[in-house]
């Protein structure tokens, strides 16, 4: 008798043990869910053929509206030109709009930050007074929201004057150096505005010293993410541990923004991403009639919705990541040729479209409007 009560009383005891490890065990720290929003350009100009700026508030409003029905995000990243130019105004519109957000937000700064009479403190200043969760004191900066994940943000910026590129100060490129080395046994989320990967080419936005950040993050092999905005394109690119992510603008065709999922098993890394476009049809409509090469910044499917596993056991040199690096540059200087037929080809209808859809103001489209 005394040997099967003690019996019974180790197999409820087992049950217990199982259980409570069970409800113990935690998927809370292993997934960081977040939605990337990029180039929202608020201000109150006119709508030009190449960006929908007179309609930028109400597509901001409408993704702050689907944000808000989504369950279970951590935070919200905007990868800057959160603004068309760097105004009091601007920014009071900016953050009026994100106040209805029930989801705390983070943000890197964009060339747009800086177009404008505010100095770089002033901005600095400005984004401390609105969001609360700004407790940094410069515009790079890099924290941890789970035990998982690193979350590193730079800011290729170039302040002095008014250029669409980029270049990392030193600093930068030691503090990302610095952190990648003390995370190596997590997710690093890397943010920035300007893409060190180009989705397509484009001289006058590219980062000058592109290849040095790459060189810093060829000598890691934990799963790195880069996540950018800058060129209005969707496009994501695999490249052993590292993954480099385009999304594209508020106000630009597709007019769309992601939800990321990043699960980080022992062995493996589950990465999920979701395209969320906006609600507002006639707009996105009406600017995909008139972008040049509205394909390329929409992307290939697999570069808006798609979900795939990195292994941790199957590491790449560093040798394979620089010369796929290459070869994507190579890539994307022969779609230039592309892109220019396809300029030549619209060039004649731009009078048309001008007149068809109405534009407040007409401009020319440049380069610098990214």
């Amino acid at each position: 008798m005394k040997n099967k009560l003690l019996k019974l009383f180790t197999i409820i005891g087992l049950i217990i043990a199982i259980t409570t490890g069970c409800y113990a065990f935690s998927f809370r720290n292993m997934t960081l869910d977040l939605i990337h929003v990029s180039d929202t350009h608020i201000t109150d100009r006119d709508s030009t053929p190449y960006k929908a700026l007179g309609y930028s508030k109400e597509l901001l409003t409408d993704a702050i509206d689907q944000i808000n029905n989504s369950i279970g995000l951590d935070f919200v990243l905007f990868t800057g030109d959160m603004v068309d130019s760097a105004t009091p105004e601007n920014f009071y519109n900016y953050y009026k709009i994100l106040s209805k957000l029930k989801y705390p937000t983070l943000n890197t700064f964009g060339n747009h930050e800086f177009y404008g009479d505010m100095t770089k403190e002033q901005v600095l200043e400005t984004v401390r007074g609105y969001n609360p969760n700004y407790i940094f004191e410069d515009t790079y900066y890099a924290f941890t929201p789970k035990t998982d994940f690193r979350i590193v943000v730079l800011d290729a910026t170039i302040k002095d004057n008014k250029t669409a590129m980029g270049e990392f100060p030193k600093e930068q490129l030691d503090f990302l150096d610095n952190e990648l080395r003390q995370n190596q046994d997590k997710v690093v989320v890397i943010a920035l505005h300007h893409a060190p990967v180009e989705p397509f080419v484009a001289k006058e936005h590219a980062i000058v010293n592109a290849k040095e950040f790459n060189e810093i993050l060829f000598k890691y092999r934990n799963p790195i993410v880069v996540l950018s905005g800058h060129y209005h394109a969707t496009k994501i690119r695999r490249i052993g541990n590292l993954v480099f992510v385009s999304t594209p603008s508020m106000v630009t065709y597709p007019m769309a923004f992601r939800r990321i999922k990043i699960t980080n098993y022992k062995d493996r890394v589950i990465y999920d991403f979701k395209f969320l476009e906006t609600t507002l049809e006639e707009i996105k409509e009406q600017n995909r009639q008139s972008v040049i090469s509205y394909a390329t910044l929409a992307g290939f499917e697999t570069d808006r919705n798609t979900q795939f596993i990195y292994h941790k056991n199957k590491p790449k040199s560093a040798r394979y990541k620089r010369n796929k690096i290459e070869n994507i540059s190579k890539e994307t200087k022969t779609s230039k040729k592309e892109l220019k037929k396809l300029t030549k080809q619209t060039e004649i209808k731009t009078k048309e479209k001008k007149k068809l859809f109405n534009f407040k103001k007409k401009e020319t489209v440049t380069p610098q409007e990214i």
